[in-house]
């Protein structure tokens, strides 16, 4: 979908600069020269969009690394999470079976 919407923007620029084509006399600074009306927009909107883009992506690739870094760490302690549950399992058949065990010693020596 990304490429068609492209494609057609890529379309209409062509077509505005094609029926933009009278020439512009550009100045700037020391330099001069004459293009037509269409280039010259579109090299703005270019410019425009690469400076948008060169401040946009430093937060964006910010964010995306500290996403994976959280993301990471989720994974490790969900590992740690299973590590302790399967302790606390563990230990908790440990602790019925010394039950069961001091229960049945205890019924045993009632028994004498």
């Amino acid at each position: 979908m990304l490429l068609i919407v492209s494609f057609v923007i890529a379309a209409l620029a062509v077509i505005f600069a094609i029926q933009n084509g009278t020439p512009a006399t550009i100045h700037f600074f020391a330099w001069q020269f004459v293009q037509s009306q269409g280039v010259v927009l579109l090299v703005g909107f270019v410019a425009g969009f690469l400076s948008a883009l060169l401040i946009y992506m430093p937060s964006h690739l910010g964010r995306k690394w500290q996403l994976r870094r959280r993301e990471r760490q989720l994974a490790d302690l969900e590992s740690q999470l299973a590590e302790e549950k399967t302790k606390r399992d563990f230990i908790e058949r440990e602790h019925a079976a010394a039950l069961r065990i001091k229960k049945s010693n205890q019924d045993g020596e009632g028994d004498s």
